[in-house]
């Protein structure tokens, strides 16, 4: 069964992107901050949970920007990526556990970095323009 993840792209004025830092045992990339959907959950409520959580901010679903597909260590994953907008807080660390930075990326300087299963999955779209963020 395929594991069902949301989460957001938070662009800043400047049109950057909000990427987190996974530091864990497993993993150290960086990615969009987001997370499982829970069951009773639409894709919307976790990506705005999942934010809050990760971020201890409040943001404003703007747009849906399409979902994909892809594996990782031999699980199946499907992800919604919405943009959103701050509404209140200032973006910090919340899961220290997990993550150890989180900073807002351009676009071309994204291609650079160790990224997340998801993010290799986006990138392209981004970057082609199939996906295309409001500014």
């Amino acid at each position: 069964m395929k594991i069902r993840l949301a989460g957001c792209v938070i662009p800043d004025d400047y049109g950057r992107v909000l990427l987190l830092h996974r530091s864990t045992d497993d993993y150290s990339h960086w990615e969009l901050p987001g997370g499982k959907i829970e069951r009773d959950e639409s894709p919307e409520q976790a990506a705005v949970r999942e934010i809050e959580e990760e971020l201890g901010v409040e943001v404003r679903l703007t747009k849906a920007l399409g979902s994909g597909e892809f594996e990782d260590n031999e699980r199946e994953f499907i992800y919604e990526w919405f943009q959103a907008e701050i509404v209140s807080g200032n973006p910090a660390i919340m899961e220290p556990q997990t993550f150890d930075d989180l900073d807002y990326f351009e676009l071309e300087d994204m291609m650079s970095l160790a990224l997340s299963a998801n993010m290799q999955l986006l990138m392209p779209k981004l970057a082609n323009g199939e996906v295309a963020l409001n500014s």
